[in-house]
């Protein structure tokens, strides 16, 4: 459904885009048509049969992209949660730290990748410096140099209605590794946050941005916006920019009332953190499956059911 749909609508779009004197990135235009391309035998296949019994079967190129194909993503969510169980993640405790951002601020991050950058960066040092503090504390350490930790974040640009949302997933070690006499590294496991901590690190995160936004906003005042500015502006306001519901919500098959109101959360100046959930890295199973969840594509769908088997 969505290939016959972005298939049936993309030309038009964009056609409506140029006349309106707001061109679309060509970046943007490779995501898209390579999504139209990516799995379509008439752009190139494989023939693969089995020798032994003689099965065969047609097997389109991929796109390889990175933006929203629902078959590339997915086989790069596979590979990224294999890698990172099988040879980056130690077998010792971790936890999801999870930063969600002000609206305002979503449209800016939507196509500014630099400053997203940035703004990932400050709420990731800031949950290692409070890791770091909180060992200083607990183990008697002389610096908080003294205590190691580390982080894999994912940033997720969607939300469970397809909106422009940009926000953090860092999966944390929850403790930190500290040099013995013997001289080797030990890891040594923290307490869960308190919600005054993970309150700090939102405070302190939010401070960090607002200085960021302040030196940016100075380079780009008076610029006009762009049509892909526009359009991230109205997908993270969940609005509808063209047709019969233009400026309304588009209509939604899901409930968006729908909140999980036992989540620990500290919420400051529209930046909202929690740290609760936990895994053990011993749990292969676990991890994979949790990092399948980090890496997921904003759309799933069978690359089978495109081809047609």
């Amino acid at each position: 459904m969505l290939h016959q749909v972005v298939s049936a609508h993309w030309a038009a779009f964009v056609e409506h885009t140029e006349e309106q004197g707001r061109p679309w990135p060509s970046f943007v235009q490779r995501e898209v048509e390579g999504y139209l391309r990516c799995g379509m035998l008439e752009h190139g296949l494989l023939r693969l049969g089995c020798p032994a019994c003689g099965f065969e079967r047609l097997v389109g190129f991929s796109g390889k992209k990175r933006g929203f194909c629902p078959p590339c993503l997915g086989r790069r969510m596979t590979d990224t949660a294999c890698h990172l169980r099988e040879r980056v993640l130690p077998e010792v405790p971790l936890r999801q730290w999870v930063c969600s951002l002000p609206w305002a601020l979503r449209t800016t991050l939507g196509y500014d990748g630099a400053l997203c950058s940035a703004v990932v960066g400050a709420f990731v040092n800031e949950v290692q410096r409070s890791t770091r503090w909180r060992a200083k504390r607990l183990f008697g350490l002389r610096s908080v140099e003294l205590a190691h930790t580390g982080a894999v974040t994912f940033i997720q640009r969607f939300d469970s209605a397809v909106r422009l949302n940009p926000h953090a997933h860092t999966l944390a070690l929850d403790g930190v590794y500290i040099r013995g006499d013997d001289g080797e590294l030990h890891f040594h496991p923290l307490p869960a946050p308190s919600a005054e901590e993970v309150a700090n690190v939102a405070r302190r995160t939010a401070a960090r941005v607002r200085r960021l936004l302040s030196e940016r906003i100075e380079e780009q005042d008076g610029a006009e916006p762009s049509g892909w500015a526009i359009c991230c502006s109205a997908s993270a306001q969940g609005v509808s920019l063209f047709g019969p519901r233009a400026g309304q919500p588009p209509l939604r098959l899901v409930d968006p009332s729908q909140a999980r109101p036992d989540e620990p959360i500290a919420i400051v100046e529209g930046f909202n953190v929690h740290a609760a959930r936990t895994l053990h890295g011993a749990d292969y199973a676990q991890v994979e499956r949790f990092v399948r969840y980090l890496a997921r594509p904003p759309i799933a769908q069978d690359r089978l059911e495109r081809l047609g088997c």
